[in-house]
Formats: structure tokens, C-alpha cells, sequence
């Protein structure tokens, strides 16, 4: 029997509203420096480069000191001085300043899944469990969630089912009793199902059909597909 639900955060409980170089443009004003928008547009391309390109270089995980790397690169790409001090209050500031909004159909969803009984967590690709949990605190669904899992914080990303099994051993579950859901096939699905959950894709879209796992098209049809598996 499954008792546990775990779920994705971004593309699955919630997306962003707005655009990153506006956020960074907003921050920055906050803090006294006024840079055209433009000019902290093209600097975050520069420092998303650099991102890409380190990891693929050393598979770094995004965390807090990466995100702190990043945006001292960011600082360095619009002429800013690379301040360490600088970066830490524009990266401690960033998670209360994004707008994340949930789906319509998550906390209907979460509710109901409660309301049956099933536990609920977050596995989370996210800097650290601080910046999980100002997110899910801001979007008013910290309460339904007992455990939170961030990447970041404990040094391995989706897929690697190494993510799921601190999950595991935090619970002290057995993985055939939770399902893992998520918007991403390969760190979602095929990353739970490596350690031994029950991988579920979310495809609002409807873009996935070729995908050989268990799909839905919107969270509030888990309760009755978890029906179905307990069968």
C-alpha cells in the first residue's frame, strides 16, 4: 500500500511569475545600484553560461555557495565590483523577492491526499531546504508537507537516487510504499524508479505520450491513480 506522496516543486507545485533579469534588476534597485535592464539582462546570460559550463565541466550541484559564485559572476559581467558581501545580501534577498505561484489544481489536490490519509514531502532540485521553505511558506502550502528534501542542501540532484534514498531513511519507508511526482521524466520518473518509488510524470501538457511510465495530466487525479496501484 502506498502511504506516502512525494512531490516536485518548480513545474509541479508551483512556477515563477516574471522574468529572472527583472527580479535581479529589482533586487539591485533595492539595494541602492541602478543598472539598465538591458545591461543585467545580458550579464545573467553571461552568468548562466558560466553555470552551464562549470557543470558540465566539474557536475557540480546548484547550491548556496554556487548561487553565491553565480552571481558575483553576474556582478563581474555588468561592471559591478565582485563584492562577497554584495552577493550574499543579493542571494539572501532573491528567494523572498521571486513570485511563485501554485498551480490551481495543487492544493485541492494536496487536501484531498490528506484528507485519505497519505503523508506528503518535497524532493526538490533547489539551492538549499532555507530557500524550499521560504517558497513554500510564501505560496501558503508549507502545511501539508512533513518532510522537505532540497538538493542543494544535501549534495545530490534528481536523478541520483541517492536524493530519494535520504528520503527513505528519514521516513523509514520501505520505497515500494511512496510514489515520487514530477514534471521532469528523466529526474522525476526515471530517478525515483532507480531507487526502487514509484515514479509518476505530470504532463499538463500533454507533450510526453511516449513516455513508458504512470501519467497524469494534473494533480488532482492522484488520489484515484494511487487507488489504481494499491489494487
Amino acid at each position: 500500500m502506498i502511504e506516502v506522496v512525494s512531490l516536485d516543486f518548480g513545474g509541479t507545485i508551483a512556477y515563477e511569475v516574471g522574468e529572472d533579469h527583472v527580479l535581479y534588476y529589482n533586487v539591485l534597485r533595492e539595494l541602492g545600484y541602478t543598472i539598465s535592464v538591458d545591461l543585467v539582462k545580458r550579464g545573467l546570460v553571461e552568468a548562466k553560461g558560466w553555470w552551464r559550463r562549470e557543470k558540465a565541466r566539474t557536475g557540480r550541484v546548484w547550491c548556496e555557495e554556487a548561487y553565491v559564485e553565480f552571481v558575483e559572476r553576474f556582478f563581474s559581467s555588468i561592471g559591478l565590483p565582485v563584492s562577497r558581501s554584495l552577493a550574499l545580501k543579493v542571494v539572501d534577498l532573491l528567494p523572498h523577492r521571486v513570485a511563485f505561484r501554485a498551480y490551481d489544481d495543487v492544493e485541492p489536490a494536496l487536501r484531498e491526499l490528506r484528507e485519505r490519509g497519505f503523508r506528503l514531502i518535497v524532493i526538490s532540485n533547489v539551492s538549499s531546504l532555507k530557500n524550499l521553505l521560504i517558497y513554500l511558506t510564501r505560496i501558503g502550502l508549507m502545511k501539508y508537507f512533513e518532510l522537505l528534501v532540497a538538493s542543494g542542501s544535501v549534495g545530490y540532484e534528481k536523478p541520483n537516487p541517492k536524493i530519494f534514498n535520504i528520503a527513505l531513511k528519514a521516513l523509514n519507508i520501505h520505497p515500494r510504499k511512496i510514489v515520487h511526482v514530477g514534471d521532469d521524466y528523466k529526474a522525476d520518473c526515471l530517478g525515483a524508479e532507480a531507487a526502487g518509488l514509484t515514479g509518476i510524470l505530470l504532463d499538463r501538457m500533454g507533450v510526453h505520450g511516449d513516455k513508458h511510465c504512470l501519467r497524469i495530466s494534473k494533480l488532482t487525479q492522484l488520489p484515484t491513480i494511487l487507488t489504481e496501484i494499491s489494487r
